[in-house]
């Protein structure tokens, strides 16, 4: 099975990656994750009943004993065999298996919409391990500014240049720093049990994070998202199942024909000679099904009709699902290009003037606090930055979930 779920899981990826590692996890998770094996094993099932609907039912094999002969003029009857075959009204059987065809397809739908969801929690999983690493990088860097600081100011204030308070301000910095470095590294364990869980491995198990993820040009839009989202293809399949089980409920009201043959076998007569003398008996039969109780079928036929409307309904809640979805992820994704911009430009002013401060300082500028204040808010900036590269790859994979292009 692994083979085949590996095979209809890369016919259906449409991300540019650069580097394997995430098609790696990819295939790993559609080989190992116990939930969408689950769904491919339920579509691999339906795949079956498409078989079982071609066979007719199973003949009647019957036998019956005369307890007490049955005299006739040939003979005595001793004992009656038979065989018979039903066979469904025209049209029933080809209906059955399209039927079959529309589940399996709809399961299939339903298996495509589990890979979808699944490949989008691994890719965003991945994404905030690598926003994390990031962001400690930025951290660990910033810790490395504030220690080449600690000893400027610690000379100055030996030489009576500065108060003992900017001293004692940079070492709480640097305090602060390490307690940030540390909360961050504890945050990437449930980070990575979280990825580690989706490929069915050990939580503790080492993730490359060394490719990266590509925004492609895409000409997806919403039109797009509603022809081709799995959860719609699944539930027009389900609306094309009730279609034929309203046309079955209709062959319903038609009778099944049957076809036998009863053979009986006559003993000799022993008291007198005649023409046939103990000659068996063959009998072709032909029955039918009397379908009188209409108003079983009128209900079936009901049945089906409602089902259909709800499934109807279903479509449109769907439909409405999506588009607000899509809205909000063109909105994370209009805003986040237009913060990464606004973040690039303060990113540059801001290092601009941290430069001109830490020059200063190191000049017997008393402008330390201030110093410290820009240095962090270059660090927010960064950070900010880094969030906001995120948040527009994950509106750009929002839509790529959307509309079924994984």
């Amino acid at each position: 099975m692994k083979k085949y779920l590996s095979l209809f899981c890369f016919m259906l990826i449409g991300l540019s990656l650069s580097g394997q590692s995430l098609e790696e996890y990819w295939q790993a998770a559609a080989e190992n994750n116990p939930a969408l094996k689950a769904k491919f094993t339920q579509y691999l099932s339906a795949l079956e009943r498409v078989n079982q609907q071609s066979a007719l039912p199973d003949p009647n094999l019957s036998f019956g004993y005369f307890i007490s002969p049955v005299e006739t003029r040939v003979g005595a009857q001793r004992f009656k065999l038979s065989l018979s075959q039903m066979f469904p009204w025209m049209g029933t059987t080809a209906a059955r298996e399209n039927l079959a065809v529309k589940m399996a397809e709809a399961r299939f739908a339903e298996f495509e919409e589990a890979k979808n969801s699944l490949f989008l929690k691994i890719l965003e999983t991945w994404l905030q391990l690598s926003e994390l690493n990031q962001e400690i990088g930025l951290k660990k860097e910033n810790l490395r500014l504030l220690k080449t600081y600690e000893p400027i100011a610690k000379t100055k204030y030996e030489s009576n240049l500065t108060s003992l308070a900017d001293l004692i301000r940079i070492q709480i910095r640097i305090e602060e720093a390490n307690t940030n470095l540390e909360l961050l590294e504890l945050k990437r364990k449930p980070l990575a049990s979280d990825f580690n869980t989706y490929l069915n491995r050990p939580v503790d198990s080492e993730i490359n994070l060394g490719a990266n993820l590509v925004m492609t040009s895409s000409t997806s839009n919403l039109d797009s998202a509603l022809v081709n989202n799995p959860k719609i293809a699944a539930n027009q399949n389900e609306i094309a199942g009730a279609d034929v089980q309203i046309q079955l409920a209709e062959l319903k009201r038609k009778p099944n024909i049957g076809v036998g043959l009863d053979y009986v076998m006559v003993s000799k007569r022993t008291d007198m000679t005649v023409p046939d003398n103990g000659k068996d008996v063959l009998m072709p039969m032909v029955t039918f099904s009397l379908p009188i109780f209409g108003k079983k079928n009128k209900s079936l036929k009901k049945e089906a009709e409602l089902y259909k409307e709800g499934l109807q309904q279903q479509t449109e809640g769907i439909q409405n699902d999506i588009r607000n979805q899509w809205v909000k992820a063109d909105y994370l994704q209009s805003t986040a290009s237009r913060e990464l911009e606004l973040y690039k430009k303060e990113i540059t002013s801001t290092q601009s003037l941290l430069n001109v401060l830490t020059s200063e300082y190191s000049n017997n500028s008393s402008k330390f606090e201030e110093l410290l204040q820009t240095l962090q808010q270059l660090l927010q900036l960064q950070i900010a930055q880094i969030k906001a590269g995120t948040k527009e790859y994950q509106a750009w994979l929002q839509k790529k979930y959307l509309t079924g292009k994984f």
